[in-house]
């Protein structure tokens, strides 16, 4: 014959779900902050290749103006920049424009858009156009 139970395994009874519901809060919160990293630290990737991008297309393409002996067309740069574009999609748009035209003196200018997509949608709840855009004197 058993008696009551005790107030110790009372206690106990009482306890037994509150572990499982404490470590799926933590979970949840690891996960929302592990995402949340992973979003910013592509956001800023993206960011810092936008800038680069610009730069290099404007150096690129001023070295390969009329005198070069095959000048850089507008296609052309934005394949340079769009081989430089690892880990991003093909939605990298490269806009490229010479003032007054592309012979030596005159200037080049690209424009390097592109649209950061959220891979959850916890921190960016849109997507976030990021642009940069670099001008080189024509040196060819």
């Amino acid at each position: 014959m058993t008696g009551p139970p005790s107030r110790l395994l009372l206690r106990r009874r009482r306890s037994a779900g509150s572990a499982l519901v404490e470590g799926a809060l933590c979970f949840s919160a690891f996960i929302f902050i592990t995402f949340g990293i992973m979003e910013f630290a592509l956001a800023i990737y993206a960011y810092n290749f936008c800038g680069y991008a610009a730069q290099e297309g404007a150096r690129w393409a001023s070295t390969r103006g009329a005198n070069y002996p095959t000048p850089a067309t507008g296609d052309d740069v934005q394949t340079h920049v769009r081989r430089e574009a690892v880990g991003l999609t093909n939605s990298v748009t490269v806009t490229t424009t010479w003032t007054p035209d592309n012979k030596p003196g005159g200037m080049v200018q690209v424009k390097v858009q592109y649209s950061v997509i959220p891979l959850t949608g916890i921190t960016l709840r849109t997507n976030l156009a990021l642009s940069s855009t670099a001008q080189m004197v024509v040196s060819n």
